[in-house]
């Protein structure tokens, strides 16, 4: 029977619950890996490593990760815990800043088409 622990490293089930929980997280808070590195104070290759299982976390780190996810720790080791599911309120308000973003960058896109359309006209 294989041990949660291996040669001193986290068992792979466990890093995989992980960073697909991170993962998961930061894509429904629509944060690149870049900017969820820096609010938690870490590196991106770390963090790519983490997210990709080739890592295990620190408690501090874990502590980190979670608190610039709106998380608490524990949550981003459960295993079956859908909080891609959970509907906060961040998520909630992200989701419809990011609609008016889209819907604003095809306005002003549209704008730009036109007003260069009509300049090319005029010569």
């Amino acid at each position: 029977m294989k041990d949660e622990y291996d040669n001193g490293n986290v068992d792979l089930s466990l890093r995989k619950i992980l960073s697909e929980n991170i993962r998961n997280r930061r894509k429904e808070l629509h944060l690149t890996q870049d900017r969820l590195a820096e609010n938690a104070d870490i590196s991106l290759p770390y963090l790519s490593d983490i997210e990709h299982c080739k890592t295990w976390v620190s408690d501090k780190t874990l502590i980190k990760l979670a608190k610039a996810l709106g998380k608490k720790p524990s949550d981003l080791l459960k295993e079956n815990e859908s909080i891609v599911q959970e509907k906060s309120i961040e998520s909630f308000y992200a989701d419809i800043i990011m609609s008016q973003k889209k819907q604003l960058l095809e306005t002003i896109n549209n704008i730009c088409d036109s007003t260069f359309s009509e300049l090319m006209s005029l010569h």
